[in-house]
């Protein structure tokens, strides 16, 4: 129910009775006529409620005031500014978490999402988080950058850049994406106005012989020997191994194939910190391996010990909590059987290097291109989308050659082969050695047409020993015509 309002020189104010029988006071003025080319939507009257008289009377005044300087916005634009202007960092970066698209508009992977999340809390927020977004500047940005905790040798610079890219992706949706119809947005420019150095890559890879895959494995406890074969004989990634379940095992068919379907990683359930089961790296990473024979009677053994009978039940499980192996426990336990082997060229080799062994091994055992991006789940060399199909006279290859050296590794009475981390040509491989060095210094095109002239495992054997960047634009011209 509305009472007359009271005339004024401008606006009016009425006394209305809300559903609650309480008295409130509503002030209107006419929109301005010139509003209407900026704001053609607008209503043709400026409304707001208010407890009292006094104060409706005070908004009128201050919005004549507005009007006559020739300052005015409409009411509700100025409202959403003002509302816009006390989003924190915090509130407005969980938002794009939970929310943000990729540019071909799929949503984020929950593994990509938790990740964000750790990187807010962990080194965003304590800095920006309590901030108002509207209030961020450019020098804030350069101090948060600067107080991220990276040593003299490089640790810690590329857990900066990734933070660094999440930072940038919020700050620069904050300052483009419209808000409403007037194409408003939260920030009017991106405060993050600098870009840092990609940083090098810190860690060397140590490539172990097969032999020395095995030694590993022996030195892990019992229940945990075969990740070890499978991360250094297959090449599965750490999450993939411990992401691996009986249903993912097929030993009764010929080859026997193991399924690569998910990944273990750190994860939330119910808000804590755990060891979840999610997705793979990439699509491509999804991925059918054949199990090389000698491995087939280990892996049925380990399954028969420490494997449940549902399909499900994982091949590897905490040997306290019997559930997924978190990925520390497990580079904790290789850790100490590397130490237990004791192999000084094994010195700063982590659990991951086993994968590029098994990748290296493949490649020195004949594996094409194509046939390693496939067995390691790589999309490419270089960003490259499309595998290369290997013929089945190349797998029969490497399968035999996979099997002889794998059989003779597991023997302890064979000698075991020379290190594969010493990538060099042997004693008597001197025309090996003069090849390697006429082709490094050849232009691009004429090396691949050499190379071509080769059959596939002398051809894989001399691009591996060919130095690393030369060897990567060779892969990479390689892999458009092989």
């Amino acid at each position: 129910m509305a009472r007359k309002g009271k005339r004024r020189q401008f606006g009016k104010i009425e006394t209305k009775i809300n559903r609650h029988h309480g008295t409130y006071y509503q002030a209107s003025y006419p929109t301005p006529i010139e509003a209407f080319a900026e704001y053609p939507r607008l209503g043709q009257r400026q409304y707001r409620n208010f407890d009292d008289a006094t104060a409706a009377a005070g908004w009128l005044g201050a919005e004549k005031r507005l009007i006559d300087s020739g300052a005015w916005t409409p009411v509700r634009e100025r409202e959403r500014k003002a509302s816009r202007s006390t989003v924190t960092f915090a509130e407005y970066a969980a938002s794009y978490v939970e929310t943000h698209r990729k540019r071909n508009g799929e949503p984020l992977r929950e593994g990509t999402r938790e990740k964000y999340r750790q990187y807010l809390r962990d080194h965003l927020n304590p800095v920006l988080g309590a901030k108002r977004m509207t209030a961020i500047r450019p020098a804030d940005i350069q101090a948060w950058y600067d107080g991220m905790d990276v040593t003299k040798d490089g640790r810690g610079a590329s857990i900066r850049k990734h933070v660094y890219d999440l930072l940038n992706g919020i700050m620069s949706e904050a300052a483009t994406r419209p808000l409403d119809d007037t194409g408003a947005t939260l920030i009017p420019t991106n405060p993050v106005q600098f870009r840092p150095p990609t940083p090098g890559t810190r860690h060397e890879y140590v490539i172990a012989t097969r032999a020395q895959v095995q030694a590993l494995a022996d030195a892990m406890p019992p229940s945990m020997r075969l990740s070890v074969l499978i991360a250094g004989v297959m090449g599965l990634r750490q999450g993939e191994v411990l992401g691996l379940q009986r249903r993912d095992v097929e030993l009764g068919r010929s080859p026997a194939l193991l399924h690569v379907r998910r990944a273990a990683k750190d994860g939330t359930v119910n808000g804590h910190k755990a060891n979840v089961l999610g997705e793979l790296k990439t699509a491509r990473s999804r991925r059918d391996i054949e199990i090389p024979a000698p491995l087939v009677p280990v892996i049925q053994a380990h399954m028969d010990t420490y494997t449940g009978n549902a399909p499900t039940a994982l091949l590897f499980t905490g040997i306290r909590s019997h559930g997924i192996v978190s990925g520390q426990s497990i580079r904790n336990m290789f850790a100490r059987a590397k130490q237990a082997v004791g192999d000084r060229s094994m010195d700063g080799m982590t659990f991951h290097d086993l994968r590029h062994s098994a990748l290296t091994h493949y490649a020195q055992d004949g594996a094409t291109v194509g046939q390693l991006m496939q067995k390691g789940g790589h999309t490419n060399i270089k960003t490259v989308a499309v595998y290369q199909q290997s013929s089945a006279d190349a797998d029969k290859r490497l399968s035999d050659n996979v099997n002889a050296e794998l059989a003779s590794a597991m023997n302890p009475a064979e000698t075991p082969h020379t290190s594969a981390s010493a990538v060099t040509p042997s004693v008597g491989d001197d025309d090996m050695a003069d090849m390697v060095d006429a082709l490094a210094s050849m232009p691009l095109d004429d090396r691949v047409a050499v190379l071509l002239g080769l059959d596939a495992g002398r051809r894989s054997r001399v691009v591996a020993l060919l130095p690393q960047a030369v060897q990567v634009e060779t892969m990479t011209e390689l892999f458009k015509v092989v």
